[in-house]
């Protein structure tokens, strides 16, 4: 899809009748439907046309909750219940913005369009399960719950490598909204929207405040040519447990994948204990650095691995 003036209206009045119905519908506020005008062609123009009836049916079947309670760590969330009728799983779909009335324009879009990625890459292939256990997938990760008791037990070990590359593609979306902002936008409303985001988002892109030490360390294998357009692919497609093999095969050992997740998760919860904690973090601090190293240990294979970087 090439935007150009002659057709970015076109392409804008297409969806603004669809996000008034929806936020009809779960009764949003003029703010979050203003926004929706915008995120929801940016998420058509990343993910292509050919799967617009995906996106139209993630925003259609997942609210966004405004929130004023204060959270420092997490801004917003996408949430699922998990529920059975006739021998069938699904689930209820909802994304929660804590900090609301705080919240500038671009951490609102941030916000909305991280939990909204991660919707749109869980649609496909949602719910598995065997004779224990249900899970529910969220990107690469799973929330895994007693197939028995349909009570929660844990989350899988990808969800530090889930909310990398998830980051990486808000960034990605919310650059493709700020770059609507040069074309001739014929509503006012929405051309003084993009002109003040541009303004605070500056020349130099958008950059995410959200797991900014984890994605910098992974910045060589999110930006890597052979990792990044074939784990996102499986990823939108619901086809993750294709991937370890994958992985396995480049790095040349068996349970690497596993390993890289395993390293990150931890990472990630030592990072969470630092940041929470007011004295003694050196020790902390320590760990933290060394599960760095085996991190860039392992890309540094990958990378040595791969034939096309």
């Amino acid at each position: 899809m090439n935007l150009n003036d002659e057709n970015i209206n076109v392409f804008f009045n297409k969806y603004i009748t669809y996000v008034d119905d929806i936020s009809n519908h779960f009764n949003y506020d003029s703010n979050i439907r203003h926004l929706l005008y915008v995120i929801l062609p940016a998420f058509i123009y990343k993910y292509k046309v050919y799967n617009e009836s995906l996106i139209l049916e993630c925003f259609r079947k997942v609210k966004i909750y405004k929130s004023n309670h204060k959270d420092g760590i997490v801004t917003a969330s996408f949430n699922r219940i998990l529920k059975k009728s006739n021998a069938l799983y699904y689930t209820d779909k909802y994304i929660v913005i804590n900090n609301y009335n705080e919240n500038t324009i671009p951490t609102l879009i941030d916000n909305i369009v991280h939990e909204f990625n991660h919707a749109v890459n869980s649609i496909n292939n949602e719910i598995s399960y065997d004779d224990k256990y249900i899970k529910v997938r969220t990107g690469l990760s799973s929330l895994i719950y007693d197939k028995a008791t349909m009570n929660f037990i844990k989350k899988s070990d990808e969800i530090a490598l889930e909310e990398i590359l998830n980051t990486s593609q808000t960034e990605e979306i919310i650059n493709i909204i700020n770059s609507f902002g040069k074309y001739n936008i014929e509503n006012t409303e929405l051309a003084n929207m993009l002109y003040n985001l541009k303004i605070e988002i500056g020349d130099n892109g958008y950059v995410s405040d959200a797991y900014s030490f984890q994605k910098n360390i992974c910045k060589r294998l999110i930006n890597n040519k052979t990792f990044a357009p074939t784990i996102n692919n499986l990823r939108f497609k619901g086809l993750i447990e294709e991937i370890p093999t994958i992985f396995n095969n480049v790095i040349g050992k068996d349970n690497s994948y596993k390993e890289l997740n395993k390293i990150l998760t931890d990472m990630h919860l030592l990072i969470l204990k630092y940041s929470n904690r007011k004295i003694f973090k050196e020790r902390l601090l320590n760990k933290i650095m060394e599960k760095k190293k085996d991190v860039e240990n392992l890309i540094n294979t990958y990378e040595n691995n791969c034939i096309f970087k």
